[in-house]
């Protein structure tokens, strides 16, 4: 059974949108008490992060900044699932759609038979990516794809990217402030980035794509399908994946088919949901509109060995 929680509001990701200048100011105080220097020659473009990995960012570009201020530890949701997923069961393949700077991807090391893949359609990333992988202890099995990570392939998509905040950068909607580029950009399916073989033991993925995680993960029904078991983290949005135009409890109905759903909530804890709607996700947090992070899991005995819930 669902329980009532105080809802994540998205206060930032609000602040930033609407109010970029404010948002760069406060991001502006942060680097100055860090690093006691505004002066972008002076500012480093590396963070060593926890697992001792480097992840190179653009320091002049907000998220860079912001992670060079926190240490490269902006998502510790995610980081915690990722390097205990990783080193519990030690996947035969793992996805990262939406890499951004590569937190998620750099966290951790890998087994040396693991195959690793980076989708990241922002192509002004690609470059920081790529420093980071080459500079990676299991470099030879990662790969990094600039691409948008969808339900087809070689279409041709529109990919608003954000000048102001790498991370808002979108498939499925232009922020309303002006600091946007469009650019067109080649669609992928994971099925076929993986045809080769599609029949794996273990699968752990993670996508953050800013509501267009729907299309992400039907293309990647047949790997769900053809692997022994799977697992994954994504962001839910409830806001944006109707900006993209679909209906919300279509899209649980749709992950339901093939997981069960682990729903954070506002105090980290973790629900477990076999069956979820819409309205249940809204009395649970109190409001209208969801954000929130969900674990998908194929075999439930995985995410309770994690010691998450």
């Amino acid at each position: 059974m669902i329980t009532k929680a105080s809802v994540r509001k998205p206060f930032l990701m609000k602040m930033w949108e609407q109010y970029p200048k404010t948002w760069k100011l406060i991001i502006d105080l942060g680097i100055l008490f860090k690093y006691k220097t505004l002066n972008i020659n002076k500012i480093p473009n590396k963070i060593i992060l926890p697992s001792s990995h480097i992840l190179f960012v653009n320091s002049e570009e907000n998220r860079g900044r912001a992670l060079l201020i926190s240490n490269g530890m902006t998502q510790k949701r995610l980081t915690t699932f990722w390097r205990r997923a990783v080193a519990a069961y030690a996947p035969d393949l793992i996805i990262d759609v939406g890499v951004n700077y590569g937190e998620c991807i750099f966290s951790t090391t890998y087994p040396i038979n693991t195959r690793i893949y980076g989708i990241e359609a922002n192509r002004h990333l690609v470059k920081y990516i790529n420093k980071s992988r080459d500079v990676h202890p299991n470099k030879a099995q990662i790969k990094i794809i600039n691409a948008l990570a969808s339900d087809k392939d070689d279409e041709e998509k529109l990919f608003y990217v954000d000048k102001h905040w790498s991370g808002t950068s979108s498939a499925s909607y232009m922020p309303s402030h002006n600091m946007i580029e469009k650019e067109s950009v080649k669609s992928i399916t994971i099925n076929s980035l993986c045809r080769e073989e599609l029949s794996y033991d273990t699968l752990l993925f993670k996508v953050d794509v800013e509501g267009y995680e729907a299309s992400v993960l039907k293309g990647m029904i047949d790997l769900f399908e053809m692997s022994g078991t799977a697992f994954g983290f994504i962001e839910f949005n409830s806001e944006y994946i109707e900006k993209l135009g679909m209906n919300v409890d279509e899209f649980l109905t749709f992950l339901l088919q093939y997981f069960t759903i682990y729903i954070y909530k506002e105090n980290d804890t973790l629900v477990k949901a076999k069956h979820v709607t819409y309205r249940d996700l809204q009395n649970m947090f109190g409001s209208p509109y969801i954000h929130t992070d969900f674990i998908l899991a194929t075999d439930e005995k995985m995410i309770d060995a994690l010691d998450l819930v």
